[in-house]
């Protein structure tokens, strides 16, 4: 287990005096069910000194090996919506250590973290094969003078708000329906890599970010975006896919992004690009030149997109 002082982003440990009000769950997107989640526990209820989440420091399903989940926000992105929240301490745990814990020890288990009010969604899950819920929880802690609070389903244009929606708009491509339930556009904050650097030899310079494994990808294509680079924010255009045109061998998929207006080398760099509107899908063009005409299309599409909708 890892405690994260969320106000300075360093490792600490729980105060001794700590009485928690907690928001649990894997809260993979922190959308906008799970931000109902924080924003309880950040009042800092029933007796309690201090807002916390206890989360996993890896999705559960991707400890156990299933490569269908991709996850939506990476534990960096994580931390600092928590922190957003008004979240003071992120309790990470491996899913390894718990996963064997019957209800009862779990339960033990956060009253020993001094959880004194615990936050979490009507279909919370917890235990040995899952085999604890909500219900379990709040008459454990009853039973020892603490609270539970169960927070029912968040609804938006008649859908509940899930990850698992969220991830399916955004494999549509639908980012401004992922942008709703989410409560922000759906972004990645990843590296800046090598790439060929031929968009520099065409006046159109991108930077390079590689989706690592187990990640999210939106449907291949261009999209109008945002980037937040040393404070300042700047509108541009992302490509997301394989690079047909380009290369035929490697099926890595990228996201690389010309960022409007903007000169400088940003190489290893973390980079966070929301994705704001679909434009077209990825497509093969019979040249170079071809490829740049559409760009440059595009370019001035976007241009007028954020001209109305603005940074």
């Amino acid at each position: 287990m890892t405690v994260i002082d969320l106000k300075t982003g360093k490792e600490t440990s729980l105060p001794a005096h700590a009485r928690l009000s907690c928001a649990l769950g894997n809260l993979d997107g922190v959308h906008m069910g799970h931000r109902e989640l924080l924003t309880r526990a950040a009042k800092k209820e029933y007796n309690s000194n201090a807002g916390a989440v206890w989360t996993f420091r890896v999705h559960p399903q991707i400890c156990m090996g299933n490569p269908a989940v991709k996850i939506l926000t990476s534990l960096e992105q994580k931390l600092e919506y928590f922190k957003e929240a008004g979240i003071e301490y992120a309790i990470l745990e491996d899913f390894s250590k718990v996963s064997g814990l019957t209800p009862e020890e779990f339960a033990g288990l956060l009253m020993e973290l001094g959880v004194v009010h615990a936050v979490c969604g009507f279909n919370f899950s917890f235990g040995k094969k899952a085999s604890g819920n909500a219900d379990m929880l709040k008459e454990y802690f009853e039973k020892n003078g603490r609270a539970v609070s169960i927070i029912p389903p968040r609804k938006i244009d008649g859908e509940v708000v899930s990850s698992s929606l969220i991830r399916a708009k955004i494999e549509q491509g639908d980012v401004c329906e992922a942008e709703k339930l989410l409560g922000r556009p759906f972004s990645i904050l990843l590296p800046v890599t090598e790439g060929h650097k031929l968009g520099r030899t065409v006046g159109i310079p991108t930077i390079n970010q590689v989706f690592p494994e187990n990640y999210a990808i939106p449907r291949f294509g261009v999209y109008a975006c945002r980037c937040y680079i040393d404070g300042k924010t700047y509108c541009g255009i992302a490509n997301v896919g394989i690079r047909p045109t380009i290369e035929e061998a490697k099926k890595i998929t990228n996201c690389e992004t010309h960022i409007l207006d903007y000169s400088g080398d940003l190489y290893g760099k973390k980079i966070r690009v929301e994705f704001c509107k679909f434009i077209r899908d990825e497509q093969k063009f019979s040249s170079l030149g071809e490829l740049v005409c559409e760009i440059n299309k595009n370019i001035a599409q976007i241009r007028e997109y954020f001209g109305g909708a603005g940074l």
